[in-house]
């Protein structure tokens, strides 16, 4: 995989998303993960909500991946891969799945922070490497 464009100095939110063979890094502004990815100029395109979980604002594709053929987006289902979300945790600094019932809504973040989107795997490179400001650590949000 190419090495992530970087967004050093960003005065907002560093949003990295893992696209299939490349790390897309953006700066972008927002109170939540949601937001942020909203405002990175990336074609974010949100599910309908038809599945068994409802949610409108889950995302399906990012820059259309995956493709219309692989899913409808007409919901969410149990075991099928889906955008997962990451935040960055301590001791040590590293990726942590989100964890939360809102998706990437109910990630907080702030400037200074970095947040993470995957499609069905984990994050391909880890959190110093697309933030390289030595000593860099996330803020609380």
């Amino acid at each position: 995989m190419p090495g992530p464009e970087t967004a050093e100095g960003c005065e907002g939110v560093t949003v990295a998303v893992a696209l299939p063979g490349e790390l897309v890094v953006r700066c972008a502004h927002g109170a939540d993960a949601r937001q942020a990815l909203d405002s990175t100029g990336l074609a974010v395109h949100a599910g309908r909500g038809e599945g068994p979980y409802g949610d409108r604002a889950y995302v399906c594709r990012i820059n259309n991946f995956p493709t219309a053929a692989d899913d409808d987006c007409a919901g969410h289902e149990d075991g099928a891969p889906y955008w997962k979300v990451w935040r960055v945790g301590l001791a040590p600094v590293a990726w942590r799945t989100s964890q939360t019932g809102d998706g990437p809504a109910g990630v907080a973040v702030c400037p200074g922070s970095l947040v993470g989107f995957s499609f069905g795997g984990e994050m391909p490179v880890g959190p110093e490497q697309v933030i390289t400001t030595p000593g860099w650590l996330p803020p609380r949000c």
